[in-house]
């Protein structure tokens, strides 16, 4: 049990212990409970580099208690906020639309909510890697907001939290999407305005470009040299594409 840091670590071992032995995970943050915990990636950091070494391993069963949630700090609640949000964004826009209309429910812990947010995460997520267990093509979208977001996590030293790195790398995303034609304005400032309401930074901190461009550049998502991104054609509809082009990208983190 514990977040995905613990769940991730069990989840390593266990793949790893006698060529692999039963696992039952027990998530106790929201970002967990939505995420980590579901989709058998299980791995570990080496160095600065974010899940390095790792393996694909499912657990037996995912045992997710929303009454954990109430003993946690308000900060873990909003840094799974990212996640969740990232979910609708990706893959239904009616659940996006529920999250507009129940954000101050969400944050003051209602019970029905909290249920429902991570039951309709997780089944998006579940769909998803139904589809494509070992990340070759569907679950790439899985990685919206995760291009950019991994790259500040890892310039800022790992003293920004994942959700909000995600946050910040959604509304990055989502900018770049605009810039190519796909999302609206209108979509750009529904999904800012929400990441803005659950309480995460919108706006990439005061990091060099070039820095944060380098650290793209060792993420697990660049193939031949280009980067993959996963952009939004609306919202509830997300594409991945390697043909964003550097200066654009530049453009975008040098945004204010």
């Amino acid at each position: 049990s514990g977040g995905g840091v613990i769940g991730d670590l069990a989840g390593f071992v266990a793949a790893t212990y006698q060529r692999g032995v039963p696992l039952v995970q027990l998530p106790t943050t929201l970002l967990a409970q939505v995420d980590s915990s579901v989709g058998g990636k299980v791995a570990v950091d080496h160095g600065h580099l974010k899940n390095m070494i790792g393996a694909f391993y499912q657990p037996a069963m995912v045992i997710a208690d929303t009454d954990t949630l109430k003993s946690l700090p308000d900060e873990e609640l909003v840094n799974g906020l990212a996640e969740v949000i990232k979910s609708a964004a990706i893959r239904n826009g009616h659940f996006f639309s529920f999250l507009e209309e129940n954000m101050e429910r969400i944050k003051s812990l209602d019970e029905a909510v909290l249920e429902e947010i991570v039951y309709q995460s997780v089944t998006i997520k579940a769909g998803v890697v139904a589809e494509d267990e070992l990340d070759l093509g569907l679950r790439n979208i899985l990685n919206y907001g995760h291009t950019i977001g991994h790259a500040v996590e890892s310039v800022s030293d790992f003293k920004i939290k994942h959700g909000e790195a995600v946050a910040i790398g959604m509304v990055a995303a989502a900018r770049i999407s605009r810039r190519l034609g796909m999302l609206d304005e209108t979509g750009v400032k529904r999904l800012q305005k929400l990441i803005i309401r659950a309480g995460l930074p919108a706006e990439i901190p005061d990091f060099k470009v070039e820095d944060v461009m380098q650290a793209m550049q060792h993420d697990k998502k660049v193939r031949e040299g280009k980067t993959r991104f996963v952009l939004l054609q609306s919202i509830g509809n997300a594409v991945v594409t390697d043909d964003v082009a550097p200066p654009l990208i530049k453009e975008v983190l040098a945004e204010k």
